[in-house]
């Protein structure tokens, strides 16, 4: 969402590689090296806990920049390509399109990333 490489995992790995950190709510790991434990339970407080522990101011230019569900950067699709993809609503109202060249999930400015940018104007406002 914040355009982090950030993949989700199903299992730690016992190392981590020169500047990674791993986040996580499992407590067994609390304490770790490298790894930063998520205190909180709401995502709103889990993401500014997130930026203000790692110290990281994030980037309006790299918002939705990358895959939301394998974490690859995402790449500018014409509309188009589009075309035949997406609903004909979404093809006719959207601005833009992008495309993860992973799992070539489509995706476009809606609701969501409405909802999600004013999520993040509101933490970082709050920090």
């Amino acid at each position: 969402l914040l355009g982090y490489d950030a993949p989700l995992i199903d299992r730690p790995r016992l190392s981590l590689a020169e500047g990674e950190v791993l986040l996580t709510r499992r407590l067994r790991l609390k304490g770790r090296k490298s790894v930063l434990f998520i205190e909180h339970d709401r995502l709103e407080d889990q993401l500014g806990q997130f930026l203000r522990d790692l110290n990281l101011t994030p980037d309006a230019a790299r918002l939705f920049t990358r895959c939301l569900d394998c974490n690859v950067s995402v790449e500018p699709l014409e509309r188009e390509q589009a075309a035949g993809l997406v609903p004909d609503y979404v093809l006719d109202t959207a601005e833009s399109f992008t495309r993860c060249s992973e799992c070539e999930k489509i995706f476009w400015p809606g609701s969501h990333g409405q909802r999600a940018r004013i999520i993040i104007r509101s933490i970082l406002g709050a920090e």
